[in-house]
């Protein structure tokens, strides 16, 4: 959408990729629901912190060396 490609450049110096991953998903939702303001700057901002605590989470694990295809069946 041409928000989403005006915004582009900004959430990208933010460094807020999150958001710009989901943003074109949560504008069709939120006119789609009738979300009000307030509804759709949270759901972008929780897309953000997911995205973020993911990965984090990513590089914890590569940094342990865990293997993450292990499971308790393979163990």
């Amino acid at each position: 959408m041409a928000v989403a490609h005006q915004l582009t450049p900004q959430l990208k110096l933010l460094r807020l990729s999150g958001i710009l991953e989901t943003l074109d998903t949560r504008q069709r939702q939120a006119v789609d629901e009738q979300w009000s303001y307030l509804d759709f700057l949270e759901r972008l901002l929780q897309d953000e912190v997911e995205r973020r605590a993911q990965k984090q989470l990513d590089l914890r694990v590569r940094r342990a060396g865990l293997n993450t295809q292990k499971t308790l069946d393979n163990f």
